[in-house]
């Protein structure tokens, strides 16, 4: 956990004695193959371990039968080894956290599969998901079968959308052209279509992707709400968490955030009223790298990342305890 602030290692010690029972969170690596894609998918796994397993197989120190699964996903370029701020209290809550990071996007296949055009493809990334689902009941590494019939999934940015497709929200494509002539200097993420162009687009890519097994959802700063159908949002069931920045400075709030919780029955918004910027969902960190002209770990003036995971972590598991 060395990786961790000082704050959220607090807030993990509220966690783990709230429980009752002391809990190690371990992490490990996953590495999947889905055949039909031809596409690797490289887990991050987050767990409260047993100090005293004599199996081959990782033992969970859980209270219940069927310990609960949260999914991650991480946003464009990026990995879920980012979100440590939330994986580990998510494990100290007892859940079994399975980070999934995306080929073609992601630094951790290896800087020389990393493909900008990738990014567009959103299409692939619930797949990527509900694959690593399927294949962690076929094969799981744990001693205890966990609950993959009712899983918590957590996207940030890209990868909140990502969590919004596996609920049942579907995407048209065609409506980025008119949302970027028009809001290019403020929604950052249109940079991508630009750069990289819309790929051609398979007849899967307007599919719907909802996965049956997702009943909870946080999205953070989700992102592709300029191109979500908004139809598609009203027939989602799960219990829905979106997180918004009123002064963002890559998603402006009123195309994604807020847009997605208009649209879906009993959602709710959680906004940011500061100075946060898009990248404060992301770990703490000290590299000198812009996205798009935005520094991925420098925080505007008043900002304290440590703080605003704090409160954030606070306001997700209060949503959770009222929705279990």
């Amino acid at each position: 956990m060395k990786n961790l602030s000082v704050a959220i290692l607090l807030i993990l010690g509220v966690i783990l004695s709230s429980t009752g029972f002391a809990r190690s969170i371990a992490k490990f690596e996953m590495d999947l193959y889905d055949s039909e894609r031809e596409r690797p998918i490289k887990l991050n796994i987050w767990y409260a371990a047993k100090a005293d397993c004599n199996s081959e197989l990782k033992c969970i120190n859980s209270k219940t039968e069927k310990p609960k699964v949260a999914v991650m996903s991480h946003g464009a370029m990026g990995s879920v080894q980012s979100m440590n701020w939330l994986a580990y209290p998510l494990a100290a809550q007892g859940y079994v956290v399975v980070g999934v990071n995306h080929f073609g996007e992601s630094w951790v296949y290896g800087r020389e599969n990393i493909n900008p055009a990738a990014a567009l493809k959103l299409w692939e990334r619930p797949k990527d998901i509900s694959i690593a689902l399927d294949k962690l009941a076929q094969q799981s590494p744990f001693d205890q079968t966990l609950d993959l019939e009712n899983i918590l999934a957590v996207g940030f940015s890209s990868g909140g959308s990502t969590v919004l497709a596996l609920a049942g929200a579907e995407y048209q494509y065609e409506l980025a052209q008119k949302h970027c002539e028009e809001n290019a200097s403020t929604d950052l993420s249109c940079r991508y279509t630009q750069e990289s162009h819309l790929p051609e687009l398979p007849q899967e890519a307007y599919g719907s992707f909802k996965d049956h097994r997702i009943t909870q959802l946080i999205a953070l700063d989700p992102a592709a709400g300029h191109i979500t159908k908004p139809e598609s949002l009203k027939s989602i069931d799960s219990k829905v968490l979106v997180f918004g920045l009123e002064n963002g400075d890559f998603l402006p709030i009123e195309h994604h955030a807020a847009f997605y919780q208009e649209h879906i029955p009993g959602s709710q918004l959680e906004t940011l009223k500061g100075n946060e910027g898009h990248f404060v969902f992301q770990d703490k960190c000290q590299l000198d790298i812009k996205v798009h002209g935005i520094p991925l770990c420098e925080d505007k003036s008043g900002v304290n990342r440590d703080s605003t995971h704090a409160r954030s972590i606070g306001r997700i598991m209060g949503f959770l305890a009222k929705n279990q």
